[in-house]
């Protein structure tokens, strides 16, 4: 499979405009730490994972947060902490 990056960031605003449309126009987490499949586990589907580590959300936003505002150089990581935040808002915010 491939995907336009130029296609990724249409449906991703698309998706953004839809939360903000419905009122959401802040997200609160009132949890922070997380469970995470190591990255050479994730995709092995046939395997159980049992190497489980933590993550935490608020770690995420602040590295993502430095990266906007120029503290930090983009890297290419930061689409990682940016899936956990948009995951947790996916499943939290049914609209």
């Amino acid at each position: 499979m491939k995907i336009k990056i130029a296609e990724l960031r249409h449906v991703t605003n698309r998706l953004f405009d839809h939360l903000e449309q419905r009122g959401h126009l802040e997200v609160e987490f009132p949890e922070d730490f997380y469970w995470n499949i190591p990255e050479e586990r994730l995709y092995s589907v046939y395997e159980e994972p049992a190497d489980f580590t933590m993550g935490q959300l608020s770690d995420d936003w602040t590295e993502l947060q430095q990266m906007g505002s120029g503290q930090k150089a983009p890297v290419s990581y930061g689409l990682v902490w940016l899936s956990s935040l948009l995951r947790r808002i996916g499943s939290k915010i049914i609209a």
